[in-house]
């Protein structure tokens, strides 16, 4: 998606967001009645030959879908919860320059769970070995709510949206990305 491109956040009846959506598909839903326009942008607007209309940046849908998380963590979850970066050493990397670690290492007894797996980079993960560090740049905990969609399209919508959007986004994942 375009830098500046018009989206529209998607919340769940429980005003939990799961969703982004192009607003082309967000007045269709509103039209149809699957959807209810909550917050418009508020400076753009949609023009035809006769008419004009506000563009939805937040619509309600009547799903049940939730962003809360269960189960088991897979490793994309894990690369998005901890920001892409090594546990010990703050470094950013890319998914491909990432490895999962285990807090407690295998041999000694550790679990494939959200408490004892940390993104690493390799060299870090190399020289660590089996023995057990504390991650300084990330909390090996289960998060309550996970939304990669937002995280990955946050940079591509103007600042009036994001500033709206933050107001149905959970405050632990604002924090967490210093939005």
């Amino acid at each position: 998606m375009a830098k500046g491109e018009l989206l529209c956040l998607v919340l769940n009846k429980s005003f939990l967001p799961f969703d982004i959506i192009p607003w082309q598909k967000a007045i269709t839903l509103e039209f149809l009645g699957r959807g209810l326009a909550v917050e418009y942008h508020p400076t753009r607007k949609i023009k035809s030959a006769r008419r004009e209309w506000d563009v939805p940046i937040v619509i309600k849908v009547n799903s049940i879908r939730s962003t809360l998380v269960q189960g088991p963590p897979t490793r994309m979850m894990i690369y998005y919860r901890d920001g892409f970066k090594c546990a010990y050493c703050g470094k950013m990397l890319k998914d491909n320059e990432l490895t999962i670690d285990h807090v407690v290492p295998k041999a000694k007894g550790g679990k494939w769970t959200w408490e004892n797996l940390v993104t690493c980079c390799r060299e870090c993960n190399f020289r660590k070995k089996e023995e057990i560090w504390i991650p300084r740049f990330a909390t090996p905990a289960k998060p309550k709510f996970l939304f990669p969609q937002y995280i990955r399209l946050k940079e591509s919508v103007d600042g009036k949206t994001k500033r709206v959007w933050e107001k149905y986004i959970p405050q632990s994942l604002v924090r967490s990305l210093a939005l």
